[in-house]
């Protein structure tokens, strides 16, 4: 079996991101900055919010972890987005998932500008996003898109997986996962299904898929029988088992004979870090440098 690890991949991304960092650095008389905004300190994302901070500030930018107390409520989570929003110090906002009940809605993602959006949830990027019809267009159009969604598709090029011409099931209809990835392998010539909860026969798709991508956030579901024999399974799930170690959707003892697998953790994981890192030096990149006036930046 092939183990599709992310590690080499992400290690790249961010060793190329340096140079681009002092540029930024001469340009706009600071670093790139980040606003990180997470509810939960003990949800499966944590995980990698940790390792985010760590990222950034091992690379020189600047990054502020936002944990809101829900007790200001809807209101205050949408002031928060709108200081954010306007403030120039920083170039980037990542909203980590979960969001309390009733949060994740439209008017959420379109608070954040989408010069700011590096996650490419707002309806301005989506919309970007669901109008290409080649991957050409995403990657050259000037928008953001949703990390994850993203980085398989960079951890399936980089192991020498062309989605071109292969049939490949998705698990999972998320706005940041499932849609816009079937989006971007169908932009690159893939022929792709989406499965979900209301799918009537999942194990005939998956076996007549030559790739499987589950995305559904149930720990260890994704068995050998439900997989032709030899499978190529991107797993994207982030999960805690019953002995509280983190796992995939994939049950990866289980799929021992499988051609090929993504580890949880070590496969999508460092990837999606590293395009969300990536995204946030290119959102500084973007930003237009403060007006100076007798040698006084104006803010």
């Amino acid at each position: 079996m092939k183990i599709l690890e992310g590690k080499t991949l992400s290690a790249s991304i961010l060793g190329s991101l340096p140079p681009r960092i002092e540029a930024v650095k001469a340009r706009l008389d600071r670093p790139p900055s980040l606003a990180i905004i997470n509810y939960f300190a003990d949800s499966p994302s944590a995980v990698y919010v940790k390792r985010k901070i760590a990222a950034c500030e091992k690379l020189g930018i600047r990054v502020k972890l936002f944990a809101p107390d829900q007790a200001e409520g809807y209101a205050g989570f949408k002031a928060l987005l709108a200081r954010l929003g306007s403030d120039a110090d920083y170039d980037a906002i990542m909203i980590e998932r979960p969001l309390p009940d009733g949060y994740e809605t439209l008017e959420t993602w379109d608070s954040v500008p989408a010069a700011k959006d590096v996650d490419g949830l707002s309806s301005l990027n989506m919309g970007r996003l669901f109008i290409a019809r080649k991957f050409r267009e995403i990657e050259e159009g000037g928008f953001f898109v949703p990390c994850t969604a993203l980085a398989v598709v960079r951890l399936m090029k980089f192991h020498g997986i062309e989605p071109a011409g292969l049939n490949i099931a998705v698990a999972g209809r998320s706005a940041v996962v499932g849609r816009p990835l079937a989006q971007m392998l169908t932009a690159l010539d893939a022929t792709v299904t989406v499965c979900h909860t209301r799918t009537k026969d999942i194990a005939a798709v998956f076996r007549a898929a030559d790739v499987v991508v589950t995305a559904a956030g149930k720990a260890k579901w994704l068995k050998k029988e439900l997989l032709p024999a030899n499978a190529t399974v991107i797993d994207v799930g982030t999960n805690f088992d019953e002995n509280g170690r983190m796992c995939g959707d994939a049950d990866f003892a289980d799929l021992a004979g499988a051609a090929a697998v993504s580890p949880v953790p070590g496969g999508v994981g460092p990837v999606t870090l590293a395009c969300l890192i990536e995204a946030s030096v290119r959102a500084a990149e973007l930003a237009q440098p403060r007006e100076k006036k007798g040698g006084i930046i104006l803010t």
